[in-house]
């Protein structure tokens, strides 16, 4: 199988970026089956009216939903909290997904290869989807360098999140569904 990876990614490189990816899947049914218990409908029916959105857009609906079913704000609050663990990290998931990889000019990373690509004079800026204005916020390129080990802590974060979350969401009586 290595000889059809590029030179600067490892097989484990691939097993972590396709566990970030698969958080980020659990993480997205995890909000479906909120929203659907919070509407009083099954979950295929959440999945089938959410099914275009990304992350993002799954998150602001959940948010804006729950603030329609005024939610008790302290679990507002916390639900929003264990959301933006994801959040912080979707710009990574969106480069694992969407991007090349390449050897970074700091030891043992890789890093988007868009990176490298841009003309000489454009800095790499990520915009928050999230702000009521359209201010950029940049970025240098040591943010977007990862390491195994970066890339085990943050695959470790999203577990741990996660499980934080839906143990939360279980506490407070808000899903009352098996856990998988």
């Amino acid at each position: 199988m290595n000889d059809h990876l590029p030179d600067c990614l490892t097989a484990q490189h691939l097993q972590l970026f396709g566990a970030i990816v698969q958080w980020f899947a659990r993480y997205e049914l995890l909000m479906q089956e909120i929203m659907a218990a919070l509407c009083g409908t099954d979950a295929a029916a959440v999945m089938l009216l959410t099914r275009r959105l990304d992350f993002g857009g799954k998150r602001a609906t959940l948010l804006d939903l729950l603030r329609q079913r005024r939610i008790p704000m302290d679990q507002f609050d916390r639900i929003c909290a264990y959301l933006l663990i994801p959040h912080t990290y979707a710009p990574l998931r969106h480069d694992v997904a969407h991007s090349a990889w390449t050897s970074s000019q700091h030891s043992g990373a890789v890093q988007p290869n868009w990176i490298i690509g841009l003309p000489s004079g454009i800095t790499p800026l990520q915009d928050d989807f999230n702000a009521l204005t359209e201010t950029f916020i940049e970025r240098t390129d040591m943010e977007f360098n990862y390491t195994i080990g970066d890339l085990k802590e943050i695959v470790r974060i999203l577990a741990d999140n996660h499980e934080a979350l839906s143990d939360y969401i279980h506490e407070v009586g808000m899903v009352r569904i098996s856990r998988t």
